[in-house]
């Protein structure tokens, strides 16, 4: 029994042996003498190699550690922590690996690629790469309190499904932010800054996505974009002082929830170029140069419960059909509500104009085409006095015509913004996934 015994102690003490290793050594002739289970400390100095790590172990670096090569993770279970790698970046394709603590900078491709899954990088900083800071093509990692910056593309762009990306410093990077591309994704509390793109970019038939609580600033063309993609969620995001602040291009049954919007260069909320089925609700757009809140070129869409105001327009409607707009306050901005000359079967009530230099303007050539009641109850508008029973309000349209608001409100009720709904909307498949023209 005593000969056993020793044996497991001596079999358990080789399975967790720690190296160390210094500038005059070799990283690969140190791994190459390792076991799963041990640990590398790689001391201070410049280690001018690349490594391929094919067994489970621990390499850490102590302050001043610097790999200048590629380091390839192969095994499942590495973890790598405390050393900065420069060079050729990092190569994860391993399963419930960890990189923590470690600085990832100056690599001539992308820092960091991810094919495995169920990886995590954690408290890192990837900056100034050729590319993409980060590269996740596998599902199920975790990208978390890390600082994304000054990269030459986009900070990260995410292929797979089920990843998870929380809170994160991604700023400056020359394209993009992040990137989501036919996948599904939880994309939280973030700060996305200061791109010369979009800080979040949802295309190529992504949906699924949940984008909450994210800090979004100071992007050159748009806070969050959603091209082509469908059934996401947009929620609780502040966004200021991006191009435009929330835009959709040729995206179906995304919801556009509780947003803080404001100072945008040009409008605040923009559901565009053949955009379906989307539900725009309960957000703050405030201070715009545009519009708050704009439909252009699209139908279907709802726009309910939403703060407008100081915007140069509050809510406008071009070249779309078949929209509500219901529930919305809108104060203080150039024209309260707008619909162009070619915007027909629109229907607008219970919205309240208040304020504003103009409350309504309707251009449509297509004549009372558009509902401004819902048949038995109107908008409010603040330049309109009633007194026992409200007159109907004649729309302006800048020509001889007028619309009409048939019933309008004497008084306006905040519990009006609250409204029931159903997300996604049922039935509304989007078209472009059918190959068929929407």
């Amino acid at each position: 029994m005593l000969i056993i015994m020793l044996a497991l102690q001596l079999a358990l003490s080789a399975s967790a042996a720690d190296i160390e290793v210094l500038p005059t050594g070799s990283l690969g002739d140190a791994l190459d003498s390792e076991s799963d289970g041990d640990t590398i400390y790689i001391q201070p100095g410049i280690y001018s190699e690349s490594l391929a790590v094919n067994k489970t172990v621990s390499i850490t670096g102590q302050e001043g550690a610097v790999i200048d090569g590629e380091i390839k993770i192969i095994a499942d279970g590495v973890v790598l922590s405390g050393i900065t790698i420069r060079g050729s970046g990092i190569i994860l394709s391993s399963n419930g690996s960890r990189i923590e603590g470690c600085n990832v900078s100056g690599c001539t491709g992308s820092g960091v690629v991810i094919t495995g899954s169920g990886n995590s990088i954690i408290n890192s900083t990837i900056a100034r790469n050729g590319l993409v800071g980060i590269e996740i093509w596998g599902s199920n990692n975790t990208v978390k309190w890390n600082r994304i910056n000054a990269n030459d593309d986009c900070g990260i762009i995410v292929h797979g499904d089920g990843n998870v990306l929380e809170s994160n410093a991604i700023l400056e990077n020359v394209h993009d932010g992040m990137e989501i591309e036919g996948s599904s994704n939880s994309i939280a509390r973030n700060n996305v800054s200061m791109s010369r793109g979009a800080g979040i970019e949802i295309l190529n038939m992504s949906s699924g996505n949940v984008v909450e609580g994210n800090t979004i600033y100071g992007n050159g063309e748009c806070g969050i974009e959603v091209i082509e993609s469908y059934e996401n969620n947009i929620s609780g995001n502040s966004l200021d002082g991006n191009g435009f602040g929330i835009k959709t291009e040729r995206a179906t049954n995304n919801l556009i929830s509780s947003n803080k919007v404001q100072n945008s260069a040009e409008d605040g909320i923009i559901i565009s170029d053949e955009s379906r089925c989307n539900t725009v609700h309960k957000n703050n757009a405030s201070s715009n140069h545009g519009a708050g809140i704009r439909i252009e070129g699209s139908k279907d869409n709802v726009v309910i419960g939403n703060s407008v105001h100081s915007n140069a327009m509050g809510i406008d409607i071009s070249r779309s059909e078949n929209n509500t707009i219901r529930g919305n306050r809108v104060v203080m901005n150039g024209v309260g509500v707008h619909m162009d000359m070619y915007s027909t079967d629109n229907t607008l009530y219970h919205n309240a104009m208040i304020d504003n230099r103009q409350s309504a303007l309707d251009s449509s050539v297509y004549y009372g085409k558009n509902m401004w009641d819902s048949g038995s109850e109107g908008n409010y508008y603040s330049d309109h006095t009633c007194r026992e029973v409200c007159s109907a309000y004649e729309i302006p349209s800048g020509e001889e015509r007028n619309n009409i608001d048939r019933f309008p409100l004497s008084s306006w009720d905040e519990r009006l913004m609250d409204i029931k709904f159903v997300w996604p909307v049922p039935g509304c498949v989007p078209a472009y996934a059918k190959g068929l023209a929407i």
